[in-house]
This record gives C-alpha cells, sequence and structure tokens, in this order.
C-alpha cells in the first residue's frame, strides 16, 4: 500500500467501489505502530467507506510511530499534553484537508483509534462534534485535560460510540476507561456501546467480530 505525503499527515487508503457522497472512516494506530496496523480491518468494513489510516508524527524507531510521549512510570504524567493537543489540532486539520482532497461528506466522519489513537479520538470527536459521527474506541480511555473546559452537553447527542477493553490491560487500566463513560453520559452521550474482554492490551477474536457487526449495523 502506497503512503501518500501530499496532504500534513502521511496515509495509506482505501477507496470505496462507489465514490458518491462517501463517508470518510479514519484509523488512528496505538503508540509504536505504525499506519499498516488497524488498516488490517478494511477487508471485513463496508465498502462504501473511505478508508484512511494516518501514520505518527514521532518517530521512536524502525517502522514504529507514536502521536506523543508517554511516561509509562507515571500515572499522573502518562500523557505529555502539550504534545497532545498539538496532534489533536493537527489530526483535527488533518479530517478538513481529507474532506476536501477526497470529496468526502463533511459530517459523517468515522473514527477508530487503538490505546493512544483512542485517546485521540475521544478528545476529537468531542473537539469537532460537527464533523464526527461514529466514534471507536479500542483499549483507550478519555483524558480530560485534552478536553475545552465549556463543553455544552446539547451538541453531543448525536454521536455514537462502540468502546471496548481487556479486562487484563496493565497499559491502560480498565477503571480510566470506566471514568470517560460516567463522563460521556453526563454531557448527555447515551448511545455508548461497551464491552469488556477476556484480554490484556489488545483485541481478542470476540472484540473484533463484535466491532465489524456494530459498524455493519451503524454504517446506514
Amino acid at each position: 500500500m502506497l503512503l501518500k505525503n501530499q496532504l500534513s499527515i502521511k496515509h495509506i487508503i482505501k477507496k470505496p467501489n462507489n465514490e458518491n457522497e462517501t463517508a470518510l472512516f479514519l484509523m488512528i494506530h496505538g503508540y509504536g505502530s505504525n499506519e499498516r496496523d488497524l488498516f488490517s480491518f478494511e477487508k471485513d468494513l463496508p465498502e462504501n467507506f473511505f478508508i484512511i489510516s494516518i501514520q505518527g508524527i514521532y518517530s521512536i524507531g524502525i517502522d514504529k510511530y507514536s502521536w506523543y510521549d508517554i511516561d509509562f512510570s507515571n500515572e499522573k504524567k502518562f500523557i505529555n499534553i502539550l504534545q497532545a493537543q498539538k496532534t489533536i489540532e493537527k489530526i483535527s486539520f488533518f479530517i478538513d484537508e481529507a474532506i476536501q482532497e477526497y470529496q468526502l461528506k463533511e459530517n459523517k466522519v468515522w473514527l477508530c483509534g487503538f490505546s493512544q489513537g483512542a485517546i485521540l479520538s475521544y478528545a476529537i470527536a468531542l473537539k469537532k462534534p460537527n464533523k464526527i459521527k461514529k466514534v471507536i474506541a479500542l483499549s483507550g480511555y478519555l483524558e480530560n485535560s485534552l478536553l475545552t473546559e465549556e463543553m455544552n452537553p446539547n451538541i453531543y447527542t448525536h454521536l455514537e460510540f462502540f468502546i471496548s477493553h481487556g479486562k487484563y490491560d496493565t497499559v491502560i487500566p480498565l477503571s480510566w476507561t470506566k471514568r470517560g463513560l460516567k463522563f460521556l453520559k453526563k454531557k448527555k452521550i447515551l448511545s455508548l456501546h461497551y464491552k469488556e474482554y477476556e484480554s490484556g492490551h489488545t483485541l481478542n477474536s470476540l472484540n473484533y467480530k463484535d466491532l465489524i457487526n456494530w459498524i455493519k449495523e451503524k454504517h446506514i
């Protein structure tokens, strides 16, 4: 798959069979991975999506990328907030770029993120609710420090979330994800599909099956 450089973030794409009125399905990988990771889902996704998987901004090894630094030894400084905020702005800009470049639907964007990508997906959706339609948050959590202070709950009611987490995740504790669920419900986001799985910081086969079924059910 050819890595494209013409927009502000390097990415790979899969065009739909029918390109009329196409929705963007944006994939955001986790820490230490790359744009080909989540792109493996494409074979099972509905054919009317324009799929884009983006490459992390920071190189941390051969074919390994991140969106911001993580301090795994310090829970209070787990996220480099400044880097993450800049990345949210960068991906938000990229979404607008991609919609224009590939002539996609303005307000039908799907976000699919794993781990660090899920954390960013939460924040981007709550920053750009006028564009985002669905959010898939896999093995991540909602980081309050990345959100704006003033949030009108009435503008988020249309958002729909698929949230999954491994019961034995030692990278991102299950309790962090549950804390985010309470926050979303307070913001009147009631379409929350949440399930825990017998796994660690990964997707097991049942999690993947449930995810694909949810996407197919919701993509209409």
